[in-house]
């Protein structure tokens, strides 16, 4: 994968998000270097999801630029940009059926030429997952499972979004693996999660979120203590 490597990947600028009369995010000013691990933590309701989604478009901020290698996000067109800046939402939700003809549906969809046996190798579940129905998996196999397909993409940055709030403590260790492997191909990985010390010897800065304003930006150390003071 070659990605570009002059300058910070995202460049926001006192953005704001308003949703009817209700004001989620207000004068977020903010740089995102290229392979870097950033996490957005808060408590629930703090913004920090919203603020994810404004990254490739989901939802557009109602005040401020976006700008992807200097370019202004709402001048981009969103296929191409989702081809190179990926999300996992919490929660996701794959179509039903058998695993490994899903996965197949999906590659299809894609227009990707990975193996579904390779899908279930990065997410560190066993290739027999292929045969089950996908009504049947738990909620931490579908989420790792939608991990690994967005880390087969050749994707410059994966949005994460509480990628860990569904994982047993043997799924926690699975899933650290797999973004220590994406972070070590050059991807830049922003995830939102309240759950810091699950995450945090993954990440290189963290921002701490308050009532839709930046409170703290900083080490981890700092981020956990700013919740402590919550």
């Amino acid at each position: 994968m070659e990605f570009e490597t002059d300058g910070p990947v995202f460049q926001l600028e006192n953005i704001g998000l308003l949703k009817g009369k209700t004001r989620i995010l207000s004068d977020i000013s903010l740089d995102v270097q290229k392979g870097e691990c950033l996490i957005f933590a808060g408590e629930n309701g703090s913004g920090k999801t919203s603020l994810l989604r404004l990254f490739n478009r989901l939802d557009e901020p109602t005040e401020g630029t976006i700008y992807f290698h200097g370019v202004p996000l709402c001048e981009m067109d969103v296929k191409e940009l989702r081809r190179r800046v990926g999300i996992v939402m919490q929660g996701p939700v794959l179509f039903d059926g058998r695993l490994g003809d899903v996965l197949n549906r999906i590659s299809t969809v894609l227009k990707e030429d990975w193996d579904s046996r390779d899908v279930l190798k990065t997410a560190g579940l066993p290739v027999e997952t292929l045969d089950r129905k996908t009504a049947d998996l738990s909620g931490g196999e579908v989420q790792l499972i939608s991990i690994g397909i967005v880390a087969l993409r050749n994707l410059e940055v994966i949005l994460l979004d509480e990628p860990a709030s569904a994982l047993s403590v043997t799924a926690v260790e699975r899933l650290e693996t797999l973004l220590c492997k994406m972070r070590s191909e050059g991807r830049t990985l922003i995830q939102v999660t309240h759950q810091v010390d699950r995450m945090a010897n993954l990440a290189d800065r963290g921002i701490f979120i308050r009532q839709g304003r930046i409170a703290v930006t900083g080490s981890m150390a700092e981020v956990i203590s700013a919740f402590g003071r919550e």
